[in-house]
């Protein structure tokens, strides 16, 4: 399995052949992503290096907004923000957001329209998340990775048959 947290960063300038990333030169630099639950509050996702030892855990039917922070080289226009949500055993969930043009600066932040988790013991678990942000030429210029793990919600007023 792949490391579950990477990103990949915006250079201001085009990047070496030397370098053999391939990588066409980018004006996107995110900066920063988070995750908000009302539940659990606000964790910060690392942008580098391994991720996956401890995932943040979430209850099921846990009610999540992204929260992202980027900077910008130059305007970029139609910035898309993709996620992939994928969990052993389970269809894979994307979502795409259309951010908008920008103008060369920031920091800009977004918060992305909340999303509310899957309920039931059925969708306890790993999940892993590719996060991509990218421009209308179809241009990456962010890709990170993350993971969650969804467990039982606590029993908050719910009622068991047989029990007063």
């Amino acid at each position: 399995m792949p490391p579950a947290t990477r990103a990949s960063h915006s250079p201001a300038s085009r990047p070496s052949p030397e370098a053999g990333s391939g990588l066409v030169a980018r004006t996107v630099e995110l900066t920063e992503l988070t995750l908000v639950s009302d539940e659990r509050g606000t964790f910060t996702v690392p942008l580098e290096g391994p991720g996956d030892a401890i995932p943040h855990e979430l209850p099921e039917g846990a009610v999540v907004s992204l929260v992202m922070t980027f900077r910008l080289g130059a305007d970029a226009d139609g910035l898309v923000f993709e996620t992939l949500r994928v969990g052993e055993g389970k269809d894979p969930v994307a979502r795409r957001n259309l951010l908008g043009s920008f103008r060369a600066g920031g920091p800009y932040e977004i918060r992305l329209p909340p999303e509310r988790l899957p309920l039931g013991r059925a969708h306890c678990g790993p999940y892993d998340v590719t996060a991509r942000l990218s421009d209308a030429a179809g241009v990456e210029h962010a890709r990170v990775r993350y993971r969650f793990s969804l467990g039982r919600a606590p029993e908050r007023g719910r009622r068991r048959i047989g029990r007063p």
